[in-house]
Order: C-alpha cells, then sequence, then structure tokens
C-alpha cells in the first residue's frame, strides 16, 4: 500500500511585519528591455550588459527590489532578515537610509540575507547590504552562476553562503521557512527562492521575489508539503503575471484560480503587473493597495516605505 510522506511541521510566528523597502526594481520597462534586446536579447548572460554596478548604462533608470522580514516568535523574541538587496548600489544606499536599513545591519540586527533569484534588480545592489554588514549569512538558491557567486566575493562578503537545494525547504526559524525552485528564464537565470510563514490561527504567508516558477505551482507546493498549508492566508511579492503588461485568457483563468484559495490579503510588487493587478481587484481579490510614495509610481503595488502586517500582536520596535 502506497503511503503519504507527512507534511512538514514548520512551527509558528505570532506576528510577521514585511517593510518594503524598495519595490521600485526601475522606473521605465521598455528602457529595460530595450537595453537586453540591444545586448542580445533574452538569452544574453545579464553580466554582459553594462547597468549598474558594472556599468552606467541607464543607470537613472535603476533601482531595486528588497523587503525587510521582521518575525515575532510566540515567545516574543524578534528576528529579522533581509529579503532581496536591490540593484543600483545608489539607489539601495538611500533607500536602506530612509527606512533605518543600514543601521540595523550595522548593529547586527539583521541575520540573514535571502537572495529570491540572480536578476539584477533583486541581487546587484549587494555591495549596500555588504558595507554594513560583510559577514551577513547569505541564502541563495540553487542555479547561481559563478560570476554572481564572484561577485559576492568581490563586494567584500566575508560570511556563510548558503545554498538551498531544489525542493528541500530548510526551516530558519520557528514559522518560518525557505524553498528553492528549479527554473529557468530571462538572461541565463535559474532557480528562485521563496519563503512560506505560518502564522498562528491564520496560516500560511508566501513571500515571493518575483514568482518565476508560477504563482499557483508556488501555492500548491506550501498545500503539499507544509502542515497547515491548506489555508494560504497572504502573499506578498511579485507573481509574474503581466510583467510586460500583456494578457491572455490563460491569466484570467490564473486570476479566477486565485480566488478559489481563500488568500485573505495580497501584497503585489512590480512584476505581478499593473494589468494583472487591474484584473484581481476587479475580480475581488483582496488586494492591498499601496500609497505611491518615496519613488513607487503606483497605488497598485505596496510601495517604497509601505508595510504589510500580519497578525493580532505588535512586535517591539527596532
Amino acid at each position: 500500500m502506497a503511503t503519504t510522506s507527512p507534511k512538514l511541521d514548520i512551527g509558528a510566528l505570532k506576528r510577521l511585519r514585511i517593510l518594503c523597502v524598495s519595490e521600485t526594481g526601475w522606473f521605465d520597462t521598455a528602457t529595460v528591455f530595450d537595453d537586453i534586446r540591444a545586448a542580445g536579447g533574452a538569452q544574453t548572460d545579464q553580466y554582459a550588459i553594462p547597468w549598474p554596478p558594472f556599468g552606467s548604462l541607464h543607470a537613472e533608470n535603476a533601482a531595486g527590489f528588497s523587503a525587510l522580514l521582521e518575525a515575532e516568535g510566540l515567545d516574543g523574541s524578534v528576528r529579522r532578515l533581509l529579503f532581496d538587496t536591490g540593484w543600483n548600489p545608489d539607489w539601495m544606499d538611500r533607500r536602506f537610509a530612509d527606512e533605518g536599513i543600514d543601521r540595523l545591519l550595522q548593529e547586527g540586527k539583521i541575520e540573514a540575507l535571502i537572495v529570491s533569484h540572480e536578476h539584477f534588480d533583486h541581487f546587484w545592489g549587494i555591495g549596500s547590504t555588504l558595507k554594513h554588514c560583510p559577514d551577513i549569512p547569505i541564502y541563495l538558491p540553487e542555479g547561481f552562476h559563478p560570476a554572481g557567486l564572484a561577485f559576492i566575493q568581490q563586494q567584500g562578503h566575508t560570511g556563510s553562503v548558503i545554498t538551498v537545494p531544489s525542493e528541500q525547504p530548510l526551516v530558519l526559524l520557528p514559522g518560518l521557512a525557505l524553498a528553492s525552485f528549479p527554473m529557468s528564464t530571462l538572461l541565463q537565470v535559474h532557480g528562485e527562492n521563496v519563503l512560506y510563514a505560518k502564522l498562528q490561527n491564520q496560516g500560511l504567508t508566501m513571500i515571493t521575489g518575483c514568482g518565476h516558477g508560477g504563482v499557483l505551482n508556488l501555492l500548491d507546493y506550501a498545500r503539499r508539503t507544509f502542515a497547515g498549508g491548506e489555508h494560504i492566508h497572504a502573499i506578498y511579492g511579485g507573481l509574474h503575471l503581466s510583467p510586460l503588461e500583456d494578457w491572455d485568457s490563460q491569466r484570467d483563468e490564473i486570476v479566477k484560480a486565485l480566488a478559489g484559495y481563500g488568500i485573505a490579503r495580497i501584497g503585489c510588487n512590480h512584476c505581478t503587473g499593473r494589468t494583472a493587478v487591474e484584473k484581481m481587484l476587479a475580480s475581488g481579490l483582496p488586494v492591498q493597495r499601496g500609497s505611491a510614495r518615496n519613488g513607487s509610481q503606483t497605488d497598485l503595488f505596496l510601495g517604497n516605505g509601505d508595510v504589510l502586517d500580519l497578525g493580532q500582536e505588535r512586535a517591539s520596535n527596532p
């Protein structure tokens, strides 16, 4: 008789506060993709494109994605993780200063950097993190290029680098797990890390950088893998539905399917696409809008300085 493996119990959090440090991956999508076409197209090695910090090509268009996770355990302890580290170091320096991330790094109050995937707007700003905390542990997805590993060292990293094996989740702390998914996408990037948090009495929250593996696939993975995963309470980050603002019937079906998960709160970033968020809002999905400040261009996304606060109890201030 066939047996099924027991689901992984990752424990629970009392509260999870997600601060959007920077949602603005770039300011003008057409400029980014014109640069990619000029460099040889979608299969170009991203390290060959002279964007910051490797060059000055359209530096004014480069920003980045990053979020601070503040997790309060059932015992009241508070732990912080940085999820992605942006792109343009000048932009990230400003956003880190505005939100106090630089101080938290300097004081050792952020215990690890999780890189969702190797794309420029999530990873190339790593120098803005390492100059404040060079020995911070870094979690990478399986599939990182030698050029990316070398770049981490060139930026002065002295701490440990942990590669997360594909679909073998690591419990980083009680109530928070990290899973790596195999994927191949634009500019020869492979593998993506996704975080899953379990909130006491609320269910799971999924946190993505871009969600290249497909939002429904990533949600179904949670259902199969984690105890309590049948109840998805919230999503934060990239859903990668219409990053170029194109649309078709298949995407309509994804939006319809999302309604079947019983999700209470959805906070999106830029790669979800404005068209996708407008479609989700029109269908009645519980999208949390942002404030469109600090350089954010629309309130359709949770933008720079906005917060998604999950759980009943508030943790102490940093």
